[in-house]
């Protein structure tokens, strides 16, 4: 289930060039900012990484995610498009990188955002009430969710 990454970049890797679907989507939604909700549901429906202190296991019951805090003090848990993306410090720290779904992230997320590529211009940042507003507007498969049908009152 985790990995630990390389420091290594093979010689084709280009880390200004997008390499992951979300990242092609990451940077179209920088170049235009209304496409943010499909940001955020591509975001959902893609693999991505965090990085652990210790190897996780399928059976690993409690993991502890690598945690960052943004300029205004808030916990951020550190996720990666690419283990290519991962700065070496990081690894030094949390050597293993775990595979997981946007939305699992979002879904087991109390109290702290996240952060995608943290200091790589191809990210993004979400602090804990963003995380809590994409739990509430979106499905885990990256579908909206849609205005509340029930009874009208005449």
């Amino acid at each position: 289930m985790s990995e630990t990454p390389s420091t290594e970049s093979p010689a084709d890797y280009d880390p200004a060039v997008p390499h992951t679907h979300l990242e092609t989507i990451l940077v179209a939604g920088q170049e235009d900012p209304a496409r943010a909700g499909e940001v955020i549901a591509t975001f959902l429906q893609e693999e991505v990484f965090f990085l652990s202190r210790e190897e996780v296991a399928a059976d690993t019951q409690n993991v502890q995610p690598l945690l960052l805090q943004n300029a205004d003090g808030q916990p951020l848990i550190a996720l990666f498009t690419d283990v290519r993306r991962i700065p070496g410090t990081y690894i030094d720290t949390a050597p293993f990188a775990v595979r997981v779904v946007g939305a699992a992230v979002v879904d087991n997320l109390s109290g702290a955002g996240l952060v995608i590529n943290p200091g790589h211009p191809v990210g993004f940042e979400i602090g804990p009430d963003g995380v809590d507003a994409i739990r509430r507007d979106f499905r885990p498969d990256g579908s909206q969710e849609g205005p509340q049908e029930g009874p009208q009152e005449g």
